[in-house]
């Protein structure tokens, strides 16, 4: 066997059911599980390419990543509610639904993975993980089993304390509502159970992966394969790149919109930036192209974040009425609408400079190309394509144009006349949400056309 390859690696993997083994507190997850199964479904890319089940398995830790990362999400929600008399029932709520969606994703993307592993271990006949050694199972089938009562536990126990909301709610005409006071120490008192079986999890994973690297010689064999289906599939690294790419940009838009809960934006401008700064330089381009739009959306991330600064404090200390009065209010106030223009103008050059970089892929990577372009009906065809992209790009432009503008005269537009039809810039918040949601829907929406074209001049290599 060929020793040019190096063996195919699990640290990824590994890391990824690293994240599974804590107990939750208060519904909470200390080290979220999305981020585990995100970890693990990029660590079978490799595999996926030369196996159909660890496909599978990818795409079933891709939903469980979406669906924990939503759970979370209304998770945050609920405590930004505040000292809410409802907060107990609808944490209960949040708890039980998320327990049901979570065991719903999770059961069968560890089935998938682990059938997977079993599958890829027949077809290289590597019998350490798939023969029957001790009992009626291989090693494979019993830790996945482990898994499976592993992570049903957790969830049942785990949610068992938050019934004492549902009690603090039912029980309020009979005197029980002590019993939420006690709610902390019920979760502790679940959690510690929750740790020690996850400690068990813990050990068992590790001594499985380890047992995996030893086989070092099935590693070379699903290298060999990895690297002969890249020889033969040389589009793939585009595809991916871009695909990869294509979703942090779609993330750092959906993360522009600002949705506030105590005039606290859930999810800050900062890390709607970081995933566009992230997105930008995955991109397939020279560096010239990267790194100015790159630098771009940095001067975004910082900007946005003084600007939130800024608002928050003009907020917390000051009513708008007070701007004509107090010239300490005024003097916040122009920090807040300097800030916010600064932004806006920042976003909007961010923008311009994303939307030519995209071009550059159009161009370069989007649409088939035929081998012979002597004006013939192929190569109409693809000018004819990259004239629409154009069209869309501008148009593109123009949403987010409007979705920075409005998002700017709601942080400007402070005092207003107490007359008239004037009196409707107290919802400017509306449109600023609306067209926040347009414009990063149509750019999800551009960037998936893309893809699709990418794929389209790859699909036949």
């Amino acid at each position: 066997m060929s020793k040019k390859f190096r063996p195919m690696g699990l640290g990824l993997i590994f890391a990824g059911f690293c994240f599974f083994f804590n107990p939750y507190f208060a519904a909470l997850d200390l080290l979220p599980d999305f981020i585990g199964a995100l970890l693990i479904w990029i660590g079978l890319l490799p595999y996926a390419r030369i196996s159909e089940p660890m496909s599978d398995a990818r795409r079933a830790f891709l939903k469980l990543t979406f669906a924990d990362a939503v759970k979370n999400l209304m998770l945050l929600v609920i405590f930004g509610m505040g000292a809410s008399n409802e907060q107990p029932t609808m944490l209960l709520i949040a708890a039980f639904c998320s327990a049901s969606l979570g065991l719903f994703f999770f059961l069968p993307a560890v089935n998938s993975l682990f059938d997977g592993i079993e599958y890829l271990a027949l077809t290289y006949d590597c019998k350490p993980l798939y023969a029957v050694t001790r009992g009626r199972y291989s090693s494979t089938e019993r830790l996945k089993r482990f898994i499976r009562v592993f992570l049903v536990l957790r969830e049942v126990i785990s949610l068992l304390p938050e019934f004492a909301a549902l009690l603090n709610s039912a029980y309020v005409d009979s005197g029980m509502v002590w019993l939420y006071d006690y709610i902390g120490v019920m979760r502790l008192l679940a959690a510690i159970p929750v740790f020690i079986a996850g400690v068990i999890y813990l050990v068992r994973v590790i001594a499985y992966f380890v047992r995996f690297l030893r086989l070092r010689e099935f590693r070379l064999q699903l290298s060999e394969a990895y690297a002969a289906y890249m020889d033969a599939h040389p589009g793939v690294t585009i595809r991916a790149r871009h695909l990869v790419a294509f979703i942090l940009l779609g993330l750092g838009s959906a993360f522009t919109l600002d949705f506030y809960l105590d005039f606290q934006n859930i999810i800050p401008d900062a890390i709607a930036a970081l995933f566009l700064l992230m997105g930008v330089l995955l991109l397939k381009a020279p560096w010239s192209y990267r790194l100015p739009v790159a630098a771009a959306a940095a001067g975004f991330g910082v900007i946005a974040t003084i600007s939130f600064r800024f608002s928050y404090r003009f907020y917390m200390d000051f009513a708008p009425a007070a701007i004509e009065k107090s010239e300490k209010a005024a003097y916040a106030y122009f920090n807040l609408w300097f800030s916010a223009l600064g932004e806006m103008l920042t976003f909007l050059v961010f923008l311009a400079m994303l939307l030519v970089l995209l071009r550059y892929t159009i161009r370069h990577y989007a649409g088939y190309v035929p081998e012979h372009t002597d004006g013939n009906f192929e190569s109409r065809s693809l000018t004819r394509l990259r004239e629409e992209f154009d069209g869309m790009l501008i148009k593109c432009f123009m949403l987010g144009f409007i979705s920075a503008l409005f998002s700017f005269l709601y942080d400007y537009i402070k005092v207003w006349p107490e007359k008239r039809i004037y009196r409707i810039l107290e919802f400017l918040w509306m449109p600023d949400f609306l067209f926040a949601i347009i414009f990063a829907a149509y750019f999800c929406y551009l960037l998936s056309t893309i893809s699709i074209q990418i794929e389209a001049r790859h699909y036949y290599e």
